[in-house]
């Protein structure tokens, strides 16, 4: 008869082909008092004595401080699952300050930094084992963007192990010297005549030309710009000025899933826009010739679906080698609409509002609504756009 295999907290015995079955006495607060529990697993032996040591570290009496990996295992990552359970239901930012929901995004980070980073050093590691000096040593092996992250998982770590008692200081919360090693990205900005006559001239005709229109010329995040149908692309007219009316209502993800409706950075996300000419114009120009080719997004990939990010960004750099411009990253466009924006006199609310933000104060949050005509308005109200450079890229004067 085999042995069977113990531990101090139960029996981890085989129960067929893959199978284990766990045998342990604890109170687990069901109502039943101290008494006997079982349950039979898909796993190895290795499953089984994690399932155990996981029930100790809940249930148990006497249990021994748990170990980075138990308490990653037992309290932190049921948590995020439940948080990404909660948004997968209601697939729309949470408010802020609160953390009740995760996108999917998120939980694949967290879970490629513990499986990358932090769970091969310090799985094994008692709660109380963690010490500043190992800690300290271990972020100077990382560049400084990972070394954040790294840093960040292991605090969130350690709080779950505060709460429920297991330690009284968090030593993740001192103060470390973060690492100076790591990629280094030229934070410039261009000006609007270089996203004119640089810019827009390398991308004109490209695939990514409409993403690029929608960032440079309506302050569009990289996901927002690749994400609009069609059929939601309108012209606006004020004052003899034809206006493009583009919605941000969702986003495209680096491998082109889209997310659903209204699921965007945060709750102000999700707004609608207005792009001045010329720039408007060209863009209801790809619209109309997206049609003819019956396409269903403004920036599609020809089969019916939107392009990525991933797709954009190399596009977008692959037309920029050719042509005589500096050479930053996608995300500068945004950041370059935000500077060249505000030298037209739009009101520094409504700017805002453009961008997807809120200022904080309750003016902006509660009774500043904007909508493409108000937009349209404004932009009306702020600028000549007929005086605005990149009207010789249409052909016009």
């Amino acid at each position: 008869m085999p042995r069977k295999q113990r531990r101090d907290f139960g029996s981890n015995e085989p129960a067929g082909p893959g199978k284990r079955r766990l045998r342990w006495r604890a109170d687990m607060h069901d109502g039943r008092g101290y008494t006997r529990h079982s349950k039979t697993i898909r796993g190895t032996r290795a499953d089984g004595s994690r399932f155990l040591a996981q029930m100790e570290l809940k249930y148990g009496d006497d249990h021994p401080c748990p170990t980075i990996g138990q308490a990653w295992e037992v309290w932190v990552l049921p948590d995020m699952l439940e948080m990404n359970k909660a948004y997968l239901a209601d697939p729309k930012p949470a408010e802020r300050g609160q953390r009740n929901k995760m996108k999917s995004s998120t939980l694949k980070q967290h879970l490629s930094t513990w499986r990358v980073h932090v769970g091969p050093r310090w799985e094994n590691v008692t709660a109380t084992g963690v010490r500043y000096s190992d800690v300290q040593q271990w972020l100077d092996t990382k560049t400084q963007k990972v070394a954040g992250r790294c840093l960040v998982m292991l605090r969130l770590i350690l709080r779950y192990c505060v709460r429920n008692g297991e330690l009284t200081h968090n030593v993740a919360e001192d103060d470390y010297r973060m690492p100076l090693a790591g990629k280094t990205y030229d934070h410039g900005i261009w000006s609007l005549d270089e996203l004119c006559d640089g810019v827009w001239r390398a991308v004109y005709g490209h695939p990514c030309e409409a993403a690029v229109l929608l960032a440079a010329f309506d302050g569009a995040r990289t996901g927002e710009c690749l994400a609009p149908r069609l059929d939601e692309v309108e012209a606006i007219e004020r004052d003899g000025v034809t206006y493009c009316s583009v919605p941000f209502l969702r986003q495209v993800g680096n491998e082109g899933d889209v997310s659903a409706d209204e699921d965007l950075k945060n709750k102000w996300g999700p707004r609608p826009t207005v792009v001045p000419p010329p720039w408007g114009l060209r863009l209801l120009e790809l619209r109309d010739e997206a049609l003819a080719r019956d396409e269903v997004w403004l920036s599609d990939d020809g089969c019916g679906e939107p392009l990525s990010q991933r797709a954009v960004r190399r596009d977008f750099q692959k037309a920029l080698a050719t042509a005589d411009v500096r050479p930053l990253q996608y995300r500068a466009l945004r950041r370059s609409w935000r500077s060249w924006i505000a030298t037209v006199g739009i009101s520094p609310e409504i700017l805002e509002k453009m961008m997807g933000h809120s200022d904080g104060s309750t003016t902006s949050r509660y009774y500043l609504q904007t909508s493409a005509q108000s937009l349209a308005d404004e932009l009306s109200r702020a600028n000549d756009w007929g005086k605005m450079p990149g009207w010789d890229i249409l052909g016009r004067k």
